[in-house]
């Protein structure tokens, strides 16, 4: 990673602070000033990226290494030189959510869906090295198609552990309507997801 960049997307952010705030409050942000801030993260890697209320600060920026093993390198990098500004919190990576596992994605066809996983339920297939297999068990998705589904798998776990502790330790995701009877005695409730990974 060239320091050169990271330098350059942190003066730019410093410089026009003001005016992301006033975007993400009044949600006015111009084309051309998202392009901006798109190309200044997208230079340094294929991240995604997100603002939203912090928890401690008024704002945080998350830079979002894509679940990328070797990307969160690089965003770990980026934030290590983020400035110490009052308004901000930094993220390297999405991190765990404190919500009612509801949410909003768009499918194949770009049209709307709701998700309501509060009570979907899981397996985790441990390994000896502490990795471990996770599938979803869900009874309201027959709606979305295979790649909007496992999208809703990925952005669940992803809410529930965080996505640093799914890129070091979740080797994959299923999702079904149903588990198949070797796995359906040994499921357990969504809620319990995080004390898989250590997480309370």
């Amino acid at each position: 990673m060239n320091s050169d960049k990271i330098e350059n997307f942190w003066k730019w952010f410093i410089a026009n602070e003001q005016q992301i705030i006033e975007a993400v409050e009044r949600e006015s942000a111009t084309e051309h000033f998202i392009e901006n801030l798109d190309n200044l993260i997208l230079d340094m890697g294929m991240f995604t990226w997100e603002i939203g209320p912090g928890k401690i600060n008024p704002w945080v920026l998350t830079i979002s290494p894509n679940g990328d093993k070797d990307l969160i390198k690089v965003s770990q990098k980026i934030m290590e030189e983020a400035p110490n500004l009052k308004n901000w919190e930094f993220n390297y990576s999405k991190p765990a959510k404190d919500w009612n596992r509801k949410f909003v994605l768009y499918d194949d066809n770009m049209d709307e869906q709701h998700i309501d996983a509060s009570q979907w339920n899981y397996v985790a297939l441990k390994y000896d090295d502490g990795m471990i297999d996770l599938i979803l068990e869900a009874h309201n998705i027959e709606q979305l198609d295979s790649e909007t589904s496992l999208t809703a798998a990925d952005l669940l776990v992803v809410g529930e552990i965080g996505e640093e502790t799914k890129i070091d330790w979740v080797l994959s995701i299923e999702i079904v309507n149903q588990l198949e009877s070797e796995h359906a005695s040994r499921k357990t409730h969504i809620q319990n997801l995080r004390g898989e990974f250590g997480l309370f």
